[in-house]
This record gives C-alpha cells, sequence and structure tokens, in this order.
C-alpha cells in the first residue's frame, strides 16, 4: 500500500517540476537613458515593490527578468519570484510591462531600448536614483 502511494507521489511531482516554466534575469547594458516616469498601482507584499505602470520617481535600469516561454502569463507566485530575484541583483522595485497587446507608446520605447524583441510580459529591475 505505501509504495504506490510513495511511486504516485513520485510521479505527481515529476510532472510538476517539468511543466514549470523558467524565470531568469537579464542585465541591462544599454547607455543611460531618462526612463518613463508617472504614476501607477503598487504591490508592496513582496521582497521589493512590484509597479503596474511607471512609478512616480526617477530611476536606472539595473536588467529584466522575464520567462524563457513567451506565452506565460504571470500569476501572484511568479510575481514573488520575480521580485526575490530582483532584490537579489541589487534591486529597488520592479515595473511590469505587459504583453504586446497592452502597449502604450512609452512601453513601446521602453522596450525597444531594453533590446525586447518580442511582445513577452517582462518584469524590468530599476534601482532608485
Amino acid at each position: 500500500m505505501k509504495t504506490p502511494l510513495v511511486l504516485l507521489l513520485g510521479l505527481l511531482s515529476l510532472a510538476a517540476l517539468t511543466g514549470c516554466e523558467q524565470m531568469h534575469y537579464r542585465q541591462y547594458g544599454g547607455p543611460a537613458s531618462s526612463w518613463p516616469t508617472g504614476s501607477a498601482y503598487t504591490d508592496r507584499v513582496f521582497d521589493v515593490p512590484v509597479y503596474r505602470g511607471w512609478p512616480e520617481k526617477s530611476y536606472v535600469v539595473l536588467g529584466s527578468i522575464e520567462f524563457t516561454n513567451a506565452n506565460v502569463d504571470w500569476n501572484q507566485g511568479d510575481m514573488k519570484q520575480a521580485a526575490r530575484m530582483a532584490k537579489e541583483a541589487g534591486g529597488d522595485a520592479i515595473i511590469i510591462i505587459p504583453k504586446g497587446a497592452d502597449q502604450s507608446p512609452s512601453t513601446s520605447t521602453a522596450r525597444q531600448a531594453l533590446g525586447m524583441v518580442d511582445a513577452r510580459q517582462v518584469g524590468v529591475v530599476v534601482k532608485w536614483e
């Protein structure tokens, strides 16, 4: 009785692990720029604040966090993981840039400046100036 249960749990764990997408951090190496600012909703329950638009203060871009699969939509667990990665990279906050269909002109410009070629959702890691 115990062996089939252990085997079942092992198979379920393997299925869960192989179905997960990988998130990775890319360091920004472009020129210093005057990045957009504004006002936005902020989630402050993570390791660093997560902005759903341009923050109200000036910042420098350290890098970006994204999934290897462009079709993944971020959930709360993904935000938590991204915030942890941003903090480890020395960031003060993350700005979420939504998928391509949800772009404004400033988002399109930021995507171009960051060298993003596709329309995936991205977390931009920033440090306050």
